[in-house]
């Protein structure tokens, strides 16, 4: 009984939240983004950008000439050393896909494996590897651009 009560509960909470938005043309149309951190093994790092350049790069390069995506970035964390503090890891990459709106988001396993068949097969002088072999998914989010609209965000209610 407790577990009815609470998928209900979670149920109408989900659909507070979305509050209908799925169906407004402004919120589909908004450009989505996705940031995949990966884990690249230190001793394969040469090897790892090799295989991101010869298949992740040249894929989100073939949809971003089709319109689906709009832009692309692989991105190294950077390590900073201050005073008692050291942050960063150099091994960790962060690939980064602007999506041109939620149907490309959504499509984009489908498109990514059109693509994959009509690329020739490979990058001469790239050594060929199994990502497996090279880096593992740390983790991927997705976000959404959240417009000034004059609806939200604070204001200012009185000057001093």
């Amino acid at each position: 009984m407790q577990g009815r009560i609470f998928a209900g509960l979670f149920l109408f909470s989900l659909f507070i939240v979305v509050g209908g938005d799925a169906q407004d043309p402004a919120v589909s149309e908004r450009p989505v983004w996705t940031m995949e951190f990966i884990k690249v093994r230190p001793e394969n790092f040469g090897l790892a950008l090799g295989y991101l350049d010869d298949q992740w790069m040249r894929i989100r390069e073939e949809a971003k000439r089709q319109g689906e995506v709009l832009s692309y970035h692989r991105i190294q964390e950077t390590v900073v050393v201050a005073p008692g503090v050291k942050t960063g890891d150099p091994n960790t990459v962060v690939l980064l896909t602007e999506y041109k709106n939620l149907a490309a988001f959504s499509g984009r396993e489908k498109l990514f494996a059109s693509i994959r068949e009509h690329l020739p097969s490979g990058t001469p002088g790239v050594l060929r590897q199994q990502r497996e072999d090279l880096y593992e998914p740390v983790g991927t989010r997705m976000f959404m651009e959240v417009p000034d609209d004059g609806k939200t965000g604070l204001k200012l209610l009185a000057k001093q």
